[in-house]
């Protein structure tokens, strides 16, 4: 009896035992699941953590990149801003392209080129499919993997200088205009995407807003530079040009001069023919000015009938002889006032840097004085000493 009694304790606890045990499986499986579930979220948040700093690296860098062009920089800089900055913020990105619209014939000029590494050649330079597809629709484009696309049968012939995967490009445009195309390209298949496409219509709103604003300011310095009836440089700007030539002259060694010209009795044609007249003479002596300069050379409308030049890299006896070509072209070249086919000769006195002046008042004092004794002497000539 007892021998029974203490099997069926057994039996029994050996079956508490296994219902214990398979409670504790279940147990261990649910918190291993837990783990398994807090290990997937850890990587998760992990993951995001990553996007979140990538995305906030980006936008950093977007910002810096809006408070540059804010500045209104030159065209050639802004356009090598946006080149670097457009790779810079796009990771996956080997290479830059940035386009220009020429206004006049309605092409694509590459005026930028970023590499991330090692530069190749691009032989498109007014563009490929890819960026005339974005010109003619004026939509943004992307194209996953090269040659795998169903708008584009054939990959550029051009592409086969150098490899591409992957290629994105956006339109920089203004509510009037097109200006460009800004194009990215990777070599890994699949290396760009729509996030990349965002960034780089962002890049592309804010480059279009630039050059529109850079053009613009272009456009108001030069005028602001330019004399209204002759389109010469105005005498501020010369001067200012006149100073900074002085300052380079001095320390390289070379010399430069001015010439200060004036319009022999420019008073008798204004009471002649009227002051039309006059201003007729006065353009026409400017653009014989203006064809007549040298390289590095600018001409300006020094006031009322005065013109000063400046010639880079030119010593006084040369300068002599410039101011001869330009005296004999005056006089030979015949202006119609009201009919009438009149002729006009000039007087100029010509100063160099730096025997005649070691600063830019010095200079056009010299050349003031000759100026004088050029009239003083029977005017129509030139004087480069006195």
């Amino acid at each position: 009896m007892e021998c029974l009694v203490f099997a069926a304790a057994v039996h029994f606890g050996f079956e508490r035992w296994q219902e214990a045990a398979r409670e504790n499986a279940v147990r261990v499986g649910r918190m291993e699941e837990e783990v398994n579930s807090l290990t997937e979220e850890e990587k998760h948040l992990e993951e995001m953590k990553e996007a979140h700093e990538e995305r906030l690296m980006r936008y950093q860098k977007l910002r810096r990149l809006t408070n540059r062009l804010n500045l209104v920089l030159p065209l050639e800089e802004l356009m090598e801003a946006l080149a670097s900055s457009a790779g810079e913020l796009i990771p996956r990105t080997d290479r830059v392209l940035l386009y220009q619209v020429n206004p006049k014939g309605l092409h694509l000029e590459l005026r930028r080129v970023w590499h991330r590494a090692g530069p190749l050649p691009v032989k498109a330079k007014k563009g490929d499919l890819f960026d005339h597809w974005v010109l003619k629709n004026g939509q943004p484009l992307l194209v996953e993997q090269v040659g795998h696309d169903f708008r584009f049968s054939d990959p550029p012939a051009d592409l086969a200088d150098r490899p591409v995967g992957a290629v994105l490009a956006v339109p920089l445009s203004t509510p009037n205009r097109l200006l460009g195309v800004l194009r990215l390209e990777s070599v890994a298949a699949h290396g760009l995407g729509t996030e990349d496409l965002r960034m780089a219509s962002i890049v592309g709103d804010l480059a279009a807003l630039a050059i529109e604003n850079g053009n613009l300011y272009g456009q108001m310095a030069h005028l602001a530079m330019t004399d209204d009836l002759t389109g010469l440089f105005v005498k501020n700007y010369l001067l200012k040009r006149l100073e900074d030539e002085i300052s380079a002259a001095r320390r390289e060694g070379r010399p430069v001069s001015v010439l200060l010209i004036d319009i022999d009795h420019f008073k008798g044609y204004n009471d002649s023919f009227g002051h039309s007249a006059g201003d007729k003479l006065l353009r026409q002596i400017g653009q014989a000015l203006a064809h007549l300069m040298h390289s590095g050379d600018l001409a300006a409308r020094f006031g009322g009938e005065e013109f000063i030049c400046l010639l880079r890299e030119c010593g006084l006896e040369q300068a002599i002889r410039r101011a001869e070509e330009i005296r004999v072209r005056v006089e030979a070249t015949p202006v119609e006032l009201r009919r009438t086919l009149a002729r006009a000769t000039v007087s100029i006195g010509a100063a160099a840097f730096p025997q005649d002046g070691l600063d830019p008042l010095e200079l056009l004092r010299a050349a003031d004085r000759r100026l004088y004794l050029s009239k003083k002497t029977g005017r129509n000539r030139v004087c480069g000493s006195g």
